[in-house]
């Protein structure tokens, strides 16, 4: 309950979802501060893999065809693009209004008669004009790399994205081409770009299970876990309201208070459960193991300087409240309990350099 959550959210369910704001899981418990704050996540995590989809259909995903019912009728919020109007380069490429329109006019019509706001329009379009620049400049790599894919593999994406809006969204090839000026050869290309970067940038990124053990030979001091108790004088009230500044100042000298009497020798899960303000009081504190970026800064670099048993001598403080922090054990995580996770993030590392040197290989520029 305490650790970062981990989950990979990927580029697809994010295009899909990128209106939803401001979700109730994304709201910090201040009771748990050791959960890391939003901002400290983006600072710590590595940037997000780029993520293809080998058909047009699933760039866009659900939300493409879950409004469709109201695309026989003008959409409540749209833009105009001017088809020649040059909003990205790649190379001597050029991504245009037309491009942009492309991808753009499915979520219009996608949102029906929801009113989007400027600012929801903006995002869309910055998210859809990234994809298209990241298809072209993995294409044009593709393509000096000999990458090839056959006929089979474009129809055999083409069929399925056909009888995906047949079966599913009651719209035949030629209402959806009249609808959003596609023609099959149009349609046919992008899938092929799409597949060509996706191919390529499957094959340079690819970790083996051999190179993820050697990079964690040779870095197992990244991977060291300790386990900890703490207890929290929390700066927050029942309802997640900030206490005054009076009360703050009082938790502060309660805090040290409790700190002495473990400096002096109480019981460390006893203090736990007569003052801790944290759910883990009610196991004497008990954090059980955890990574050094599995928590927030302060947190751990206090927990990570102590030895075995040892207690932090000074309150800690983070956003919530004041923690008085023993160290209670120290492992290494085994290679086979973090290998998925290794491999991923690797290859996370592995794309994000690629992407970075593809934009100054081709000398990208998008359009503020």
């Amino acid at each position: 309950m305490f650790k970062k959550n981990k989950k990979v959210e990927d580029n697809l369910k994010e295009t899909k979802e990128i209106s939803t704001i401001g979700t109730e899981q994304e709201k910090l418990n201040h009771n748990k501060v050791v959960i890391m704050t939003e901002d400290e996540k983006k600072e710590r995590k590595i940037m997000k893999k780029v993520a293809l989809v080998c058909a047009f259909v699933a760039v866009v995903g659900g939300a493409f065809y879950g409004g469709m019912s109201y695309g026989r009728l003008l959409p409540a919020s749209y833009r105009h693009y001017s088809n020649s109007e040059v909003y990205a380069t790649v190379g001597d490429s050029k991504i245009t209004g037309r491009d942009l329109k492309s991808v753009m006019d499915p979520i219009f019509y996608s949102n029906g008669l929801q009113k989007l706001t400027d600012s929801q329009i903006s995002t869309y379009e910055s998210t859809m004009l990234e994809y298209l620049v990241n298809i072209e400049v993995l294409y044009k790599e593709a393509k000096e790399n000999n990458v090839k894919i056959t006929d089979d593999q474009i129809q055999e994406n083409y069929d399925a994205t056909i009888n995906n809006i047949n079966s599913q969204y009651n719209l035949t090839q030629d209402e959806y081409f009249e609808k959003f000026n596609l023609t099959e050869d149009k349609l046919k290309e992008r899938i092929k770009k799409e597949l060509m970067g996706a191919t390529y940038l499957e094959e340079y990124t690819d970790v083996s299970e051999e190179e993820a053990e050697k990079y964690y030979e040779k870095n197992k001091d990244d991977f060291e876990q300790i386990r900890a108790s703490h207890i929290l004088i929390s700066n927050y009230d029942s309802n997640n309201k900030k206490l005054s500044d009076d009360k703050i100042e009082e938790n502060k000298k309660t805090a040290e208070a409790v700190l002495k009497m473990a400096l002096d020798g109480d019981d460390f899960a006893t203090l736990a459960k007569e003052y801790s303000d944290d759910s883990s009081a009610s196991s004497g504190g008990d954090l059980g193991y955890f990574t050094e970026d599995e928590m927030v800064s302060e947190f751990s670099k206090a927990a990570f300087s102590l030895k075995v048993g040892e207690i932090y001598p000074k309150v800690v403080e983070t956003s919530a409240g004041y923690h008085i922090i023993k160290k209670t054990g120290e492992k290494a995580q085994d290679f086979k309990d973090i290998k998925d996770d290794l491999i991923e993030t690797l290859e996370n590392t592995k794309q994000t350099t690629l992407m970075k040197d593809l934009y100054t290989k081709y000398n990208v520029q998008i359009k503020n």
